[in-house]
């Protein structure tokens, strides 16, 4: 019952609909340009019906999925430009993974937190040469333990696509108020750029630390999990 209660569907329905907003807005000042954000509340006060309003939501649901793969580019094209790494152990996964195989015998009492979470990794399910399909493997494996860190990654990585998409929705808001300012001839309009730029920015930020909470979460969970397991098996 917990794995359904904290299951992805309604985390996503939610990250899609949030996500999907900027667009929607976007798509609506990019053909009903407005002066300032004080025309907008006899717009909203006008057209604010129950059907209006349920139409928008649903929009902004598709257009939230929709955009998903596009968003994910822009948040990796970010990454390189800020050198920036989602993922938990960084470029350290590797590095670990290669002193490891140089040694033959290895005491996992003598060796460091992470080094052991690496060793278990190679031997479970194996480290791939593209550490994207990592987390697909993790999952695979939890699941087949019943594990609650699944419900726990995929709440983590709706809120990663939510900050993603509205990351990139604010930067094309900053473009729609460009174009709608040289259109209008509107400085108010100029002003808001700054402003979105920097929230962009910040929802990139955030977006960073829910995918490496994500990558967190299904790591441990997983050393935890089969620690466990091993354990059970040696008492019986």
């Amino acid at each position: 019952m917990e794995q359904l209660k904290y299951s992805l569907g309604p985390f996503e329905l939610f990250a899609s609909m949030v996500g999907g907003a900027p667009f929607v807005l976007a798509v609506f000042l990019l053909y009903n340009p407005v002066e300032s954000l004080a025309d907008l509340i006899p717009i909203i006060q006008n057209n604010g019906t129950v059907a209006i309003s349920l139409t928008i939501l649903f929009l902004s649901y598709v257009v939230g999925g929709t955009v998903q793969g596009l968003s994910w580019r822009y948040f990796l094209w970010l990454c390189k430009l800020f050198k920036k790494n989602y993922l938990y152990f960084d470029d350290r996964l590797t590095a670990i993974d290669r002193t490891l195989k140089q040694s033959t015998a290895h005491k996992p009492n003598l060796l460091e937190f992470d080094e052991r979470v690496v060793l278990k990794l190679r031997e479970k399910i194996g480290i791939p040469k593209n550490l994207n399909w990592m987390n697909s493997r993790l999952k695979s494996y939890l699941r087949e333990q019943n594990s609650p860190s699944v419900a726990a990654a995929d709440t983590f990585i709706a809120s990663h696509i939510m900050y993603r998409n509205l990351s990139l929705g604010c930067l094309i808001l900053c473009i729609v108020n460009l174009i709608n300012a040289i259109r209008l001839g509107a400085l108010e309009l100029l002003v808001l750029i700054p402003g979105l730029g920097y929230a962009a920015t910040l929802m990139f930020w955030r977006s960073i630390s829910f995918k490496r909470w994500q990558n967190r979460t299904l790591i441990l969970g997983f050393y935890f999990s089969d620690t466990k397991n091993s354990e059970t098996t040696r008492n019986y």
